[in-house]
């Protein structure tokens, strides 16, 4: 545990106004929830918004919902995401397929989707990988035809999208996290958005089975996003980053997550919440771009991965090789510059998923999880930090905009 300016990979703002003004769910906030329903309703031009507890519990739930009238079980997924995504298949009872990706998209390789398309695959997942949109339209042109759902999973991308339309609405369903670090916050929490009026009625009967989150649920929460909201701070976080018995950043598989619905504390929090995504979306998109405009300057066998419409829950760039991320990260771990290794393996590697998963190679998943970091691009990332960042990354380049002298080298990175 070192004292010293320590950045955590992702954050989502979270004002004391928003907790404060949350407290009112506790002794009943139903017209909140229905009102944040109405204004999603709105967004996505949807014919069908459910609030449930996290974004594994939203993909339970819409995997059910395609089950019950479905004799199919496959689903197909990238080799390289969240490992909430195949835990959630599980817990649905179905099983994964696993897709490999292209390294300089995150994408699927969309030659292997068709060749796994089949007439026993219940949906496709293209997954908004750190909020950079996949390529949705061409995945719903290859299941159009084979009565094949699209499932869009913007776990990682609300309020991403273009004028040719928000990320969620090109799919048959998508559904969103409201986790701690997202784009969004409410502690924990999912939506699930349809446009399509019969899956809207399917969802809703699996939802209709869903029981309330507890009060102690409820308050463990809001509890946790005090304490988030204190410790998130690149002056505080070094505290609980230093503890291990936290496990902040571990990725871990497990399928004993609650699966209930949002309470009127997650909802009464979320007041305001197009405005507070709409700047947190921009304030990321900006700061990825000074630093991609920076890693570009001084590039050194770095491969930023980017998206003109990309929201960036935390910008993704390869490096040379596993040598150079593992240096690259025991860098960030010294100096807090907050530089990820993210998802330690593919899917294919989960332990867990031993024997449930057909014996095959991922090529594109293994250099990603070879060569992947991740940068932080959140609000607390300041001019200095991402020097810090830069430096970490092995980057001498830009110059100083006074001295047109050279950053320093990496082993001259502040502590402070």
């Amino acid at each position: 545990m070192k004292l010293q300016r320590t950045l955590a990979p992702t954050s989502a703002p979270l004002s004391l106004s928003n907790l404060i003004g949350s407290l009112p769910g506790l002794i009943g906030g139903r017209k909140y929830r229905e009102r944040l329903i109405r204004e999603l309703e709105a967004k996505f031009q949807a014919r069908g918004v459910f609030l449930v507890s996290s974004g594994k519990a939203a993909l339970v739930v819409v995997l059910k919902a395609l089950a019950a009238s479905s004799r199919r079980r496959r689903v197909i997924i990238p080799a390289y995401t969240c490992f909430s995504v195949p835990s959630a298949i599980v817990r649905a009872g179905l099983e994964v397929v696993l897709c490999d990706v292209n390294p300089r998209t995150l994408d699927f390789d969309f030659e292997e989707l068709e060749r796994l398309l089949s007439e026993d695959i219940l949906c496709v997942l293209p997954t908004h990988l750190f909020g950079l949109p996949a390529d949705v339209r061409r995945v719903v042109q290859l299941c159009r035809t084979r009565d094949i759902a699209v499932v869009e999973d913007a776990a990682q991308a609300l309020g991403g999208g273009s004028e040719k339309g928000l990320v969620g609405t090109e799919g048959d369903v998508a559904f969103f996290s409201l986790g701690r670090g997202k784009n969004l916050t409410s502690g924990t929490g999912g939506i699930i958005v349809t446009k399509s009026p019969t899956l809207a009625d399917a969802i809703h009967a699996e939802y209709s089975k869903l029981p309330a989150a507890s009060f102690g649920e409820t308050c463990r929460n809001w509890a946790e996003l005090v304490l988030m909201r204190a410790f998130i701070r690149p002056t505080w976080y070094w505290l609980p980053s230093g503890l291990p018995f936290l496990g902040l950043g571990e990725t871990k598989f497990y399928t004993d997550f609650p699966v209930c619905r949002m309470d009127e504390v997650r909802a009464c929090q979320l007041v305001g919440w197009d405005r507070r995504l709409a700047k947190a979306n921009t304030d990321r998109a900006a700061c990825a771009g000074k630093l991609i405009m920076g890693l570009n300057q001084g590039f050194n066998g770095l491969q930023p991965i980017t998206h003109p419409d990309g929201v960036y829950l935390r910008l993704p760039v390869l490096l040379r090789d596993r040598v150079a991320k593992h240096e690259a990260c025991a860098r960030s771990q010294k100096y807090g510059a907050g530089v990820s290794s993210s998802y330690p393996t593919t899917i294919q590697d989960i332990p867990e998923l031993a024997g449930r998963i057909t014996d095959r190679t991922c090529p594109g998943a293994q250099e990603v999880v070879e060569r992947l970091v991740t940068l932080p691009t959140h609000e607390f990332v300041t001019e200095s930090d991402r020097v810090k960042i830069w430096r970490v990354l092995g980057v001498s380049e830009p110059r100083s905009r006074n001295t047109g002298a050279r950053s320093a080298p990496v082993d001259q990175c502040s502590s402070g």
